[in-house]
């Protein structure tokens, strides 16, 4: 995911809305979310640190699945952004390593009945141009799928801040780092079972060798991941944080 303007890649399918009986957390959080993102960001902040490599070398690998198995992941990351709100560019399955190399998801395999990685990622523009991705990986066990989240939430990849505990969702991770594509990106990831989930917000107007504060961004992608499925997430904020 990069800093750049939305182009004219062609849109997505119509996301799947939320059940009626959730309608009303998810608009509160989609409605705080957006007017994070619709604010003003700051200027930017030097401090960082530098880290580890990208590339995700031994870092637990997704299960394989058949392809009838992949709605139900595409459908609980959809929630994070409807359609209407957002503009899906792209989508596809991802393997662990993807979280730290940044690479774009891979499109239907050419075998339909192909077993493809257990993870799944979408991208949108939001309204203020800022590049959004929610994933969800899939792994063997809680146990793998909590080692992983150590290792994706650890500083890495150039220029890093130390991880932290999200806002929320509960047991959540915080990162604010530096990606493969040179663009600052705040994100947050947490493990429900045997997944784990990713949001990441990497903001607009971003200006080559000056560090954006995140600090928006980070508190955007804390309210979009409540909702995702079982966040969690036990009140919602009807105001902008400061």
């Amino acid at each position: 995911m990069s800093a750049e303007t939305p182009d004219s890649r062609p849109r997505g399918r119509a996301l799947a809305r939320p059940r009626p009986l959730l309608l009303g957390f998810a608009v509160a959080c989609l409605a705080g979310a957006l007017a994070i993102l619709l604010a003003h960001g700051g200027s930017g902040t030097p401090a960082s640190q530098r880290a580890g490599e990208c590339s995700g070398r031994g870092a637990p690998q997704v299960i394989l699945m058949a392809p009838t198995q992949l709605g139900p992941l595409r459908a609980a990351v959809a929630r994070v952004l409807p359609e209407r709100v957002g503009r899906l560019y792209e989508e596809g399955t991802i393997v662990s390593a993807d979280v730290f190399s940044d690479s774009s998801p891979a499109g239907p395999a050419v075998n339909p009945t192909q077993r493809r990685p257990g993870g799944y990622e979408m991208r949108w523009w939001a309204p203020n141009g800022d590049d959004l991705v929610a994933d969800v990986l899939v792994f063997s066990s809680p146990q793998t799928a909590e080692r992983f989240l150590e290792l994706a939430s650890a500083p890495r990849c150039g220029e890093s801040l130390p991880a932290g505990p999200a806002g929320r969702p509960p047991l959540a991770r915080n990162l604010a780092w530096t990606n493969p594509d040179k663009a600052a990106e705040a994100d947050v990831l947490l493990v429900r079972g045997s997944r784990v989930y990713r949001v990441a917000d990497a903001p607009a107007g971003q200006v080559p060798g000056r560090t954006p504060d995140l600090s928006r961004a980070l508190r955007t992608v804390d309210s979009l991941a409540c909702l995702l499925p079982d966040a969690h997430c036990s009140s919602v904020s009807h105001s902008v944080p400061a």
